[in-house]
């Protein structure tokens, strides 16, 4: 569980900058040190390639579809940088009985950035940047009417159109007619 702010931010799975560091002085000399050498292979072993189980903004609530959930990117590229560009829009789930949630619900995009090692422009890893959306979400349960509630409606449709042609025949039969009452 990660708390997040209610503007916007990001959250990095990434090799910090001084390992990167280390990596580049391993490899512009020799190790200096033991710890240069360990950094240096774990960078060049850095593997972005990750599952999400479950992700969420907020309590779940009936009917919502999580488009992360039980994904699986398989990266080959060991400096890939993955990124997640989430739009979160707060939402009110009201049931029948009168309680509330409130809870965000989510869309994504994602984008996977090839990087080369060394390069300033970025770091392999996952990459999660988010933004609240300024709209807000009310879902209310109902009820669905049954057959008869059905039935009703069209009849009143088919009985509202039988009226109003009827109307329509009148008065195209009285100015048919005349003022006098007599065919022309």
């Amino acid at each position: 569980l990660v708390a997040l702010s209610t503007g916007g931010g990001n959250l990095h799975l990434a090799p910090s900058k001084e390992s990167m560091e280390a990596q580049q002085r391993q490899a512009a000399t020799q190790a200096t040190s033991i710890m240069d050498l360990l950094m240096g292979q774990l960078i060049s072993s850095w593997n972005v390639s990750h599952v999400i189980h479950k992700l969420r903004f907020g309590p779940e609530y009936p009917n919502a579809i999580y488009q992360l959930d039980n994904v699986q990117k398989d990266i080959t590229d060991t400096y890939g940088m993955y990124q997640y560009y989430f739009q979160v829009v707060p939402t009110t789930y009201k049931f029948m009985n009168g309680t509330t949630i409130n809870t965000n619900q989510y869309s994504v995009t994602e984008h996977l950035r090839h990087v080369d090692f060394g390069q300033v422009r970025g770091l392999p890893g996952v990459f999660f940047f988010y933004e609240v959306s300024p709209l807000h979400v009310v879902i209310t349960e109902s009820y669905r009417k049954g057959w008869i509630s059905f039935f009703t409606s069209v009849c009143a449709v088919v009985g509202g159109v039988v009226t109003v042609m009827g109307m329509l025949d009148q008065y195209l039969f009285r100015t048919k007619r005349g003022p006098g009452g007599l065919a022309q």
